[in-house]
């Protein structure tokens, strides 16, 4: 009975070590193919980009957002005002309507 227990586990330590070696190989297999031209592609277009001039292309497109929104007569500029209007009166509104709620647990909160 002993030497039963002891064929069982083996299966599982051989599959487990077999299965190290197959992985090891196709991981160095893909490291050394498609892998590696892929990293270097990266790290080109890293370079590339961090050697543009995005910084600056934002900032220039961040300005004329902001004069965009800031001109009164611009259409873009009078939405954002009417909807920042139209949510402040939204809130005071439900500012009045949940201060007229009455409390009806008897906890002392309002029940909304």
């Amino acid at each position: 009975m002993a030497s039963e227990k002891e064929d069982g586990g083996g299966g599982f330590g051989w599959g487990f070590v077999v299965g190290g070696l197959i992985g090891l190989a196709a991981g160095a297999y893909l490291a050394s193919g498609p892998g590696r031209d892929q990293v270097e592609s990266l790290r080109t277009h890293t370079i590339e980009l961090t050697g543009s001039d995005l910084g600056g292309k934002a900032r220039s497109v961040a300005e004329r957002a902001r004069t965009v929104v800031n001109d009164p007569e611009h259409p873009v500029g009078k939405a954002v005002r009417e909807g920042v209007a139209a949510a402040r009166r939204r809130r005071q509104e439900l500012e009045t309507q949940s201060s007229t709620v009455t409390d009806i647990t008897g906890n002392g909160k309002p029940e909304a």
